[in-house]
């Protein structure tokens, strides 16, 4: 089916009817909106995938942790007193409630609220509450054997943290290929490390999560959905033109992302009118101090290009105007809850801190220009889906018989080699 990474003759699944000679992808929309099939994809897919679970910075210190949903597994992610990360299923092994009800803190051990189990921070039972109730147990029952439950697998890459919950996957980085570097671009943008700016936002969508996954990185719907977003510009610009190049690539394993060369402005380190003048120079040094010490080929990356990139199969960073990390819940085939967080460089003044906040509001916050007209979008595609007798979605725009879909794709970033990079790892795994 596939050689060299591209498609080699007609080829047909449950979920796909690719044609090479046509130049035509098909998607069936059973994808989207059979029970039936998401059941199915949350065994062959989801669970056996990494999936960001939170960032370094957020378990800086000793004690530190979060608790998050990853697909439908409640987690633990903490740095234990010795300073080692672990990630741990939230739930105690006595009779099943969460060792921990906070979304985040620090704290030395985890108590079970319902016997009062006690466990470290590394996860070993320690005590079943007071001395008087651990005598009733047998002898050596408290010499660690017992803990709470790890999750299978846990890597990181550039100060990302992720889970498998399959334990014979293969390696982070043989999974992210060519994507890692796109993530090390944002870790390139700060000298002292990036960190999470306090705050998540959450919401949910009526739609299915890969909808958001393709809207994410989609080059041709900014003109027709966003045209608020775009007067906006302009007036920001003062009359400069907003016209953008860019490219669509993908990275292997599903992977993928849009790459635009835009003047929308970037702490990091792109000066518009809007920022004001009192920060240009600020700007302007550490765009300096980026080519410096990156060289000027990936500095104007890190400075002058925004992307929006899929970590297939459900994390996607939006790194533009600010640094996004969605993390989507799926919740059924027909339901998300997304999950958001923005990042930025330590060492980042108030002044380019605000900036940066202010812009991810702007934008992409759940109130801001691109959001809400998204969240219509997707759940009017859902609808068309579930409501009509419509069987196949048409992914077929700039597809080329030599296209080299899954890894090494190159194409203009109104075309949908991205989501067809998408389309094909997904179908490998659930057809396999």
């Amino acid at each position: 089916m596939v050689k060299d990474m591209t498609i080699t003759g007609h080829y047909q699944s449950r979920y796909l009817d690719v044609n090479p000679e046509k130049s035509s992808f098909l998607v069936h929309r059973d994808a989207y909106r059979c029970p039936e099939v998401f059941r199915l994809e949350k065994e062959k897919v989801l669970y056996k995938t990494w999936i960001i679970i939170g960032h370094e910075s957020e378990i800086a210190n000793p004690g530190d942790y979060i608790a998050r949903t990853v697909i439908d597994k409640d987690l633990l992610l903490n740095r234990d007193r010795n300073g080692v990360v672990r990630a741990f299923f939230n739930s105690c092994r006595h009779r099943g409630p969460s060792v921990c009800r906070e979304k985040s803190g620090n704290r030395k051990t985890f108590v079970c609220p319902y016997h009062g189990w006690v466990y470290k921070d590394d996860g070993t039972l320690m005590t079943s509450g007071t001395p008087e109730s651990d005598a009733t147990f047998p002898e050596g029952f408290f010499d660690g054997h017992i803990s709470l439950m790890p999750v299978p697998r846990l890597e990181s890459c550039a100060g990302f943290y992720f889970v498998n919950f399959d334990p014979d996957a293969p390696g982070l980085l043989d999974f992210l290929e060519d994507a890692a570097d796109r993530l090390q671009l944002i870790d390139d943008q700060a000298t002292t490390g990036m960190e999470v700016i306090r705050g998540v936002h959450e919401y949910e969508i009526n739609a299915n999560y890969k909808l958001l996954c393709e809207n994410s990185y989609d080059g041709s719907h900014l003109g027709p959905v966003h045209q608020s977003y775009i007067e906006y510009m302009m007036d920001v610009l003062k009359g400069e033109s907003l016209n953008s190049v860019g490219l669509a690539k993908s990275f292997g394993g599903g992977h993928a992302s849009f790459e635009i060369w835009v003047r929308a402005g970037r702490a990091v380190a792109q000066w518009i009118p809007s920022m004001g003048e009192e920060v240009r120079a600020e700007v302007e040094a550490k765009k300096k101090e980026v080519y410096e010490r990156l060289g000027e080929e990936r500095g104007k990356l890190v400075c002058e290009s925004h992307r929006n990139m899929v970590i297939f199969p459900n994390s996607i960073i939006n790194d533009q105007q600010s640094v996004l990390v969605r993390s989507i819940i799926p919740v059924a085939q027909n339901k998300m809850l997304v999950r958001a967080w923005t990042l930025g460089p330590k060492e980042e003044s108030p002044a380019l801190r605000e900036i940066r906040l202010t812009n991810m509001l702007a934008f992409l916050g759940p109130g801001g220009f691109a959001t809400p007209d998204d969240v219509a979008m997707l759940e009017m595609a859902q609808r068309g889906y579930e409501a009509t007798d419509i069987e196949w979605n048409d992914f077929s725009k700039g597809y080329t018989p030599d296209e080299k879909t899954l890894k090494g794709g190159v194409s203009d970033v109104n075309n949908e080699l991205q989501m067809r990079a998408y389309w094909l790892q997904w179908d490998r795994m659930m057809s396999a």
